[in-house]
């Protein structure tokens, strides 16, 4: 198999064997075993890659928005930098705006990029192996392209980690980006008179309120979410590195097509609570000051009881 695999999300069984088969006929024993043209040895010839890519000119205006549909999308994996260049291409041209997000361990300019998540509205979501690729899959995969451009809108969960670890270590720079968190807290802000608590809130409590769902999905999101969190939260078992196994554990998957799935369910819902340009301002303070911090910052609930409790101002 060449480039990815398709799944959906609905199946855990038929996901699992279709991992099974990647994992003992089409893949390689390990990335390195792919020939120097990119092809698993068969006779298809090789991908272009690198300088050989044309390069697609990005919109500068967005196509209009699809209606939103709670049917799960396909997951594709892109696990070379052919496949990779040929999906972000393809996003780049259509210039639909993406949810974005990463996996790995203490997500930082310290910690391993594992895994990077992009989703247009409906999907499909495609799962970057950066664990696989490295740096390939920002440069010939062309993910640094789609990131650092201004377009297509690039929809993050807080951007700052995520900010720091692609420009310390690969050298990217985020642009276009809409933070969802900053667009709840406001939310929150406005439910609560102004009152959300000392701390930011997270993906997980932003899921459980996310518009559009009944109780039978917001049931099986919670189930998802937690299946895959038990597999790398070391206070619930796991270990980060489960990140970095490969084949990946179905649970994985579904939990990372999750995160950025509903990231546009989100965004349509709460943008109502910032204007464009005070999201745009915000959102770049917010990155510039981590990348520039002397030493980033430590993650964690832990390290954020050390810091003592701070009710972020965005504006």
């Amino acid at each position: 198999m060449s480039g990815g695999f398709a799944v959906l999300l609905d199946d855990v069984e038929d996901l699992a064997q279709d991992l099974a088969r990647f994992a003992l006929a089409d893949a390689p024993a390990s990335c390195s075993d792919r020939d120097a043209s990119g092809s698993d040895g068969d006779d298809r010839p090789p991908r272009p890659r690198g300088a050989d890519i044309v390069r697609v000119a990005p919109s500068t205006v967005a196509p209009p928005e699809r209606p939103l549909t709670s049917t799960p999308p396909r997951v594709i994996l892109l696990d070379d930098p052919g496949s990779c260049a040929d999906a972000m291409r393809e996003l780049i041209a259509r210039g639909e705006t993406c949810a974005v997000d990463f996996e790995g361990v203490a997500l930082s300019r310290t910690g391993a990029v594992s895994l990077a998540q992009v989703a247009p509205p409906n999907g499909p979501v495609y799962l970057v192996d950066v664990a696989c690729m490295g740096a390939a899959a920002f440069d010939e995969g062309r993910l640094g392209e789609l990131l650092g451009a201004q377009h297509p809108l690039k929809l993050v969960f807080d951007c700052r980690g995520d900010a720091d670890a692609l420009h310390h270590q690969f050298g990217v720079r985020m642009r276009g980006v809409f933070d969802v968190q900053v667009a709840f807290c406001l939310k929150k802000d406005k439910d609560h008179g102004g009152k959300r608590g000392a701390y930011l809130m997270g993906l997980r409590k932003a899921l459980k309120e996310c518009p559009g769902l009944d109780d039978e999905a917001r049931h099986e999101l919670d189930r998802v979410k937690s299946a895959g969190a038990s597999l790398f939260a070391p206070e619930l078992g796991g270990s980060y590195d489960a990140w970095t196994k490969r084949p990946m554990h179905p649970d994985l998957i579904k939990y990372a097509a999750a995160d950025v799935t509903y990231l546009h369910h989100m965004h349509r819902a709460w943008r109502v609570f910032v204007g464009e340009k005070k999201m745009a301002a915000v959102t770049e303070r917010r990155m510039r000051e981590r990348i520039e911090s002397p030493e980033g910052l430590e993650q964690g609930t832990e390290a954020a009881k050390r810091r003592g409790s701070r009710r972020e101002k965005f504006f």
